[in-house]
């Protein structure tokens, strides 16, 4: 006796497997589609996607199965709505097992929000920025200013304010613990 090989078992598996034909597989559909769809439309919470899709998958799966098309067998519909209500709850527990699906409405509505939240939040530490910078002396005001806002090195600030370079280092670092400071004052900081 020869050992086929697991691909050739496959084939001669799937060709002594009876298969439905076209017009049969047709027929089905055509006497069934409405009931088994309006079944899981009834349960899919308002959601006809998810309805057709369980649906397809419940014909595909009949396509697979042409015994339920045995006389003895009676109507295939209770084997669909059986089918199909274990696809729905094989549906629903995937999705429980998963986070909250998020709609594109819903990231809209989010968006607008924080893009609001966030525009408040940069007006108000701009402000209190501002304000902090405000209560420095101008001798550190004008280090930071061209340190952190023109993008100069400490170098290149000393030469544009006509400094040393260890005086332009020591005012940013007062300046810098000053505007500490007054940023926590302003409830900018821990």
């Amino acid at each position: 006796m020869t050992e086929l090989a697991p691909d050739a078992t496959r084939q001669a598996e799937a060709a002594a497997t009876p298969r439905m034909t076209t017009a049969d597989f047709t027929r089905l559909v055509t006497a069934h589609h409405r009931a088994v769809h309006g079944y899981l439309a009834k349960r899919t919470f308002g959601d006809p996607q998810l309805a057709e899709d369980l649906t397809q998958e419940a014909f595909v799966r009949a396509w697979h199965h042409p015994e339920i098309l045995a006389a003895k067998q009676g109507t295939p519909l209770p084997w669909l709505y059986r089918v199909a209500r274990n696809l729905l709850i094989d549906h629903l527990r995937a999705r429980s097992s998963r986070p909250a699906e998020v709609g594109p409405t819903d990231l809209t509505v989010f968006a607008r929000e924080s893009e609001l939240g966030s525009d408040i939040d940069r007006l108000l530490n701009n402000w209190s920025v501002r304000q902090a910078l405000s209560s420095l002396s101008d001798a550190h005001r004008t280090v930071i200013t061209e340190v952190y806002f023109n993008h100069r090195s400490l170098a290149e600030a000393a030469e544009v304010l006509g400094l040393p370079e260890g005086t332009a280092k020591s005012r940013c670092f007062y300046a810098i613990r000053a505007l500490r400071l007054a940023l926590s004052e302003h409830g900018l900081l821990p």
